[in-house]
């Protein structure tokens, strides 16, 4: 008799803290991809909630969260009962547990621990708009990529399968996401599930029944982040005259401003000259570098390691090739752009009374201009009375790269009056901007922009999307952004 499970190839199993659940890395025959496979017997108190949330879960279409591809119900066999199964995508990637592990819990910049839970934090307010909650997110379901993707895991049927970690669920992933800022801030983990899953986690200092707030373990913690935590989490008190977060819109909300106020995440260019002179140096060292490669690669062929000649030579001198060859590897170039398109998802062109989505234009026949390499011509969105493009909520660029690329850093020039941006990667073009990774953002004010990310993002696709558009100088109770140009570096 065949089962729906026939198509799957068994790679190897994958444990849970409890054995509660079949846990399985496999390969779907079909799809010709790895999975994730999660099996309950059907008369598993959870089966029926697993199957039901897993269904509300697939539902969610965001990058940074691990995909369900598959909820489905297998009929009993000979050899095993009926179950229910849940099929994710398998992602490749490193948790953020064993990521602090590998650093031997050494805390990480402020701004890199930002730029993760900022990830975490937004595509969890997207679930929860759609009324999806985590319930149960450790630092072992944060996965970072080996291109800088942060993504999560879990969502939902982790806390069905191994339980949540507070009844209230909202609150839950509130108190989490405080937590992961308290452990990449301070290298201590306030996650009990941590000192288990990751033996020598060295676990959060505590007074009595609370834990010690961040600053106790690391003095030069912003005071405004010290706050943030102990507003979310449950197990630290409240710091005097704040409340308890109560929403992760909210929680979005107070980072988002927390991380404009630090500013390092928008590098102010002092001159297109010195830009200019930044660029040729990147080429030349490059050139040097490449150079040196060269030389180094004649003398191993011809005259041999520190000189000897080639046949009387036993061993290799690496070192004099390596430290080249990687800075060639560290130098950021400039990713060519093939397309450039403008945005307007939430335009209504054919007046039928819906948002374009993803086939919404603006000023369309200009958008190359952004990418031409002439800071003289320019793309321009319309004017509009009011800075949310009268209640639309921005207009954007799109950048198409030809192929994926791992995107570093985004340079920005206006040519007028510099506008609040956000800046995502993504291997696809979504319909809507909150659904593309971010990758940086800027506020408004300067003319030029350096948008910079500590970790790469991978995609094909780069968004400019500009939600407040600022007053023209040439009209100046009309909103408008001009781009004069747009160079994406990443890696080489």
């Amino acid at each position: 008799m065949s089962s729906p499970l026939d198509r799957y190839r068994l790679i190897s199993q994958l444990l849970v803290p409890d054995d509660s659940c079949a846990y399985w890395r496999a390969y779907d025959t079909a799809l010709d991809r790895e999975v994730v496979m999660r099996l309950v017997d059907v008369d598993d108190p959870r089966a029926e909630l697993l199957n039901s949330t897993a269904r509300s879960a697939a539902v969610l279409q965001d990058r940074r969260l691990g995909q369900i591809l598959d909820v489905m119900e297998v009929p009993a066999t000979d050899q095993s009962p009926a179950r229910v199964a849940v099929i994710n995508e398998w992602i490749n990637g490193e948790s953020l547990l064993s990521f602090m592990a590998s650093r031997d819990w050494n805390p990480l910049e402020v701004q890199q621990a930002i730029e993760v839970v900022t990830e975490v934090a937004q595509a969890l307010a997207l679930a929860h708009d759609r009324r999806v909650r985590h319930g149960r997110l450790l630092s072992s379901n944060v996965l970072l990529t080996d291109v800088g993707e942060v993504r999560v895991i879990g969502m939902a049927i982790d806390a069905v399968i191994l339980g949540a970690s507070h009844e209230d669920l909202i609150r839950s992933d509130i108190d989490a996401l405080g937590g992961l800022l308290y452990l990449m801030l301070t290298g201590r983990s306030p996650f009990a599930a941590d000192l288990v899953a990751h033996d020598g986690t060295p676990s959060a200092p505590r007074h009595r029944s609370h834990l010690e707030p961040a600053s106790h373990v690391r003095a030069d913690i912003p005071p405004e982040l010290d706050v943030l935590i102990g507003r979310s989490m449950l197990e630290l008190r409240r710091p005097r005259g704040t409340t308890k977060i109560r929403t992760v819109a909210e929680f979005v909300s107070a980072l988002a401003r927390i991380r404009a106020e630090l500013e390092p995440v928008a590098a102010r260019h002092r001159s297109t000259r010195a830009r200019a002179l930044a660029l040729r140096l990147t080429v030349a060292l490059a050139v040097l570098a490449g150079i040196a490669l060269l030389v180094v690669a004649w003398r191993q062929l011809y005259i041999g390691p520190q000189g000897a000649a080639p046949r009387e030579s036993t061993t290799a001198s690496p070192s004099a090739a390596a430290s080249p060859a990687s800075t060639v590897r560290a130098i950021s170039v400039v990713l060519p752009a093939v397309l450039a398109t403008s945005f307007d998802p939430f335009g209504d062109d054919n007046r039928d009374g819906l948002n374009d989505g993803s086939a919404g234009r603006e000023h369309q026949p200009q958008a190359m201009r952004a990418i031409d390499g002439d800071s003289a011509t320019e793309w321009n969105s319309a004017r509009y009375a009011m800075a949310n493009a009268n209640g639309k909520g921005g207009v954007g660029l799109v950048i198409d790269l030809g192929s994926p690329q791992s995107v570093q850093s985004v340079d920005l020039v206006y040519s007028d009056v510099g506008a609040a941006v956000r800046v995502g990667v993504a291997d696809s073009q979504y319909a809507q901007p909150s659904q593309w990774p971010l990758l940086a953002r800027a506020a408004a004010g300067n003319r030029e922009v350096s948008l910079r990310s500590p970790r790469p993002a991978a995609g094909r696709y780069v968004l400019l999307w500009f939600p407040h558009l600022p007053p023209s100088e040439t009209h100046p109770d009309l909103h408008q952004v001009r781009v004069s140009e747009i160079v994406i570096h990443g890696r080489g």
